[in-house]
Formats: structure tokens, sequence, C-alpha cells
């Protein structure tokens, strides 16, 4: 599972002991498998004939719905919450920043048809979910920028009170005991004695892999018993690419002549409950990014799991986990961006046993405050109590028509005519 569908997972677990709930996936193929535990139901929601799907809710939780979906909603009194614990907008800058090509026209037309949306979700939902305090301060700028807040209407929908914090969270009743060995004796060139660094999720274009490979290779001749472990190097989703990040990281490894010696790369993506196993044989988890507006809003959650499994991080310093959680309760070390240097002392000081033990108690001492039932008791106390659906605002432009003809219309137009659809549109404007 990629972030999502964890986090919906356990929001839902966590839920379930009040609420009857239900995971909808737009995607037939995202279903669980039947042997899958969990204490909720499943279905598929068609996106665009998507009635019977919402038949019989009273409340629904979405990172995304579609103006028809929010119109029936709205007409038929079910209470809307907005899950915006990624601010899309910011993640899509950086992809344009990172990736090897140039935007086109059409990008621009459906980012900024993904900015529109956002303004339709502030102006439509009943609650909103954050991951961090930066992202509230985002989305409250948002909304002034968008021209949505305004003095004669804002009694009737002061909506601060209902911008709440829900973020990402571990399992701390998971049993913190290895399977079966996943890295030493099974990856080629790791000794029992060796040091294992290991990277815990995908390597994403706002990622900083290269700036580890440079110090890696520093740390060949320093301290040749520390070897790095990338748990995944593809999206678990076959239909996203490689990232360039990842490709160019591997190609630098190769270059330098690392791979299958100090850094090794586990290629695809290990299964959900079997990444535990790789956790407890590592002794140090990294995280390195490069300084950009996604690292400012960012709420890393893989690093979620360093506490999970009370490993020790280093990290780069500029997301909010780094700067509000792992340093100020000396869970790790921090350092600036793009400094391999800093990163090789970092990474030989957090091993230093008098340190690494320290770090140790400290993270185990913490990590409770991070379970699902801590980080999601908010949204929970808040739905118990049935709260009221949120007016709209007058000055807002009515939603598109729930027109199922040109629902099921859109359903069946090839993607190659709608891009030609929205090109023709931009060209409009």
């Amino acid at each position: 599972m990629a972030g999502p569908g964890i986090r919906y997972h356990y929001m839902a677990e966590t839920l379930s002991d009040k609420f009857d709930v239900t995971i909808g996936f737009f995607g037939p193929d995202y279903l669980p498998e039947k042997d899958f535990q969990r204490a909720y139901k499943v279905k598929h929601v068609d996106s665009h004939l998507f009635e019977t799907g919402f038949k019989d809710i009273d409340i629904v939780i979405a990172l995304w719905l579609s103006e028809a979906m929010i119109d029936y909603c709205n007409k038929r009194g079910i209470f809307v919450v907005f899950d915006m614990y990624v601010v899309g907008s910011v993640e899509n800058l950086a992809g344009a920043l990172f990736n090897d090509r140039s935007a086109w026209p059409q990008d621009d037309f459906e980012y900024d048809q993904s900015l529109a949306m956002s303004r339709r979700f502030l102006e439509n939902g009943d609650l909103f979910l954050l991951s961090n305090q930066r992202q509230l301060d985002y989305w409250i700028g948002f909304m002034f920028g968008a021209n949505q807040i305004h003095l004669s209407s804002y009694p009737n929908r002061p909506i601060y009170d209902r911008l709440i914090f829900a973020p990402m969270g571990i399992d701390t009743s998971l049993p913190m005991k290895r399977t079966k060995n996943v890295i030493r004796g099974v990856m080629p060139g790791i000794g029992e004695k060796d040091k294992i660094l290991i990277w815990t999720g995908g390597i994403w274009g706002h990622f900083d892999g290269q700036v580890l490979i440079r110090a890696m290779k520093v740390l060949e001749k320093e301290r040749p018993d520390i070897k790095l472990v990338f748990l995944g190097t593809r999206h678990p989703n076959s239909s996203v690419l490689q990232s360039k990040e990842s490709a160019d990281t591997y190609e630098l490894a190769k270059k330098y002549g690392l791979l299958s010696k100090n850094v090794l790369f586990n290629d695809g993506w290990v299964d959900y409950h079997q990444r535990v196993n790789y956790l407890l044989e590592s002794d140090v988890a990294v995280s390195t990014h490069k300084p950009s507006i996604e690292t400012e809003f960012s709420h890393r959650t893989r690093i979620l799991d360093h506490l999970l499994a009370a490993l020790p991080t280093v990290s780069t310093e500029g997301d909010y986990i780094a700067d509000v959680i792992i340093k100020p309760n000396n869970l790790g070390l921090t350092v600036p961006p793009n400094d391999p240097g800093a990163l090789v002392e970092a990474i030989i000081q957090i091993l230093e046993p008098e340190r690494y033990k320290e770090i140790k108690n400290n993270l185990h001492k913490v990590r409770g405050e991070y379970d699902w039932a801590k980080t999601m008791q908010p949204l929970r106390e808040f739905l118990i109590n049935d709260p009221k659906k949120l007016q709209r605002l007058t000055t807002v432009p009515k939603l598109k028509s729930s027109n199922k003809a040109i629902r099921l219309a859109k359903k069946v137009t090839p993607l190659p005519v709608k891009k030609a659809v929205y090109n023709s549109l931009k060209r409009l404007k």
C-alpha cells in the first residue's frame, strides 16, 4: 500500500468502533484481497455513476469528489469531510521542478483545474483534515487568496474551527517481531556485523537520493561496514512510472562502484506487512530531500515507520517532521540539504553507542503519542458529536448539474479525446 491506502485502512479501523464504515474504491483493482483482515466493509464506487455507492451514507470522507458528487451530498444533507492531509498543488509544483520534461499547455490547464477543485472543496465541505500547522497556514492563506472570506457571510460559515489536525499515525499494537531475514544473508554484500541504513519509501523527485550516494562514497573508505538499502524504487501502482530521481540515484551508485557492495536497491515495492522485517533488521533510517516548497508543507509519512520500529533517523532539515518532531525530541539528527559532508558526519555520530542508546530510549518513550488512536481522536470526537453541515456561501458559483447522461459520456470517452478537449478549452481560455 502507498500512503493513501495505509491512511484509509487505519482511519476506517479507528472509526469502526462507533460507525458502520465502508471504504469505497473508484478503481475496482484496488479492492483488497478477501483474506485481508479489516473491521470495515469495502466496495467499488463508479466515479461517474456514483449514486448507488453513495446510497444510505451519512458521512463521506474523501481526498477528492467531483462537483456532481458534492452537489449530491449537499442536496441530501450528507456530511462531507475533505481530507487535505497532502497539499497536492504543492506536490505538483515539485513534480514540475524535478521531473525530466517541461510542462505542456494542458499541464497548466489541468493544474488550474486542480486549484479550482480545491476551492470547490473549501466552499462546500463541512470538515477539513490537515497534517500540521504549516498546512493550516497554507489553507487559510488559500481561502483568503481565493476570495472566500467575506465579513458579511463569515458568521454563517466560520470554517476555522472546522480545520482539524488528523495526521498519519502508527499502529503501536503491531508486534515488533522479525519473522524472517530479509537483508542479512539475503542481500549480497551485507555481513552480520555491518550497520544497515534503510531508506523506507520510494525515491520521488522531491527527494534527494543522490546526495546520500555521495555520502556513501565517502563512507565506503571511512566506514566500509555501513551499508545502505533502498526499500522501494517504484510506486506500487504500476501505471506510475519510475521517477527520474530514482533512476539517477541508481545510476550514480553504479558510477561510483557502490552497487551490491555498499548500496543495495530493492527493486519494486515491499509488501506492506513485510516492511517490519526490513525495519527491524536495520540500525538507522535515512531520509534526504531537496529544498523546495514541497518540503515546507510536507508531512513525511514514511518517517513514521521509523518511530514505529524505534529507528534513529538521519534526515534533511526543512520538513515538519524533521524540524518539529525529530530534532526537538532528540529522535535522530538533522542536516542541511545538499550537504554530503554533513550527512557523513551525522551517520557516523548517530551510530556512536552512547548517542544511539539515548535516541533509542527517546523513541520508545514518545512513539505511543503517534498511534492512530491519538492522531485520529480529533476526527473521531468531532463526528461522534453529530456535527451540522456548514452553509454554502451565496457568493460562490453554483455547482454543475448532476446530469447522468453527461457523466456517462465522460466515462466512455477515450482519454486522447478528453485531452484534445482540454487543449481546446485552454486555447479558448
